[in-house]
């Protein structure tokens, strides 16, 4: 998952930092959506919630920096 999220962060500027040592394998196709990269990243922290992965998405504007972080 950390690859898929990789590709999006860094294509809309940002930077990731994956500060987990969990990681999942997807073997279906993802897709979030919204307005904004809010919204997107809002929708990411609901999947993560939802099948109890256990991270949590931090954005720091100011830097284009994306943190995913354990809970």
């Amino acid at each position: 998952m950390s690859q898929e999220v990789k590709k999006w962060v860094e294509g809309n500027g940002y930077k990731l930092y994956w500060n987990s040592k969990k990681d999942y394998v997807v073997y279906n196709n993802i897709t979030l959506s919204g307005k904004t990269d809010d919204d997107i990243l809002q929708s990411l922290g609901e999947l993560f919630f939802s099948e109890n992965y256990g991270l949590v998405v931090k954005k720091y504007q100011k830097n284009r920096v994306i943190v995913i972080d354990d809970m």
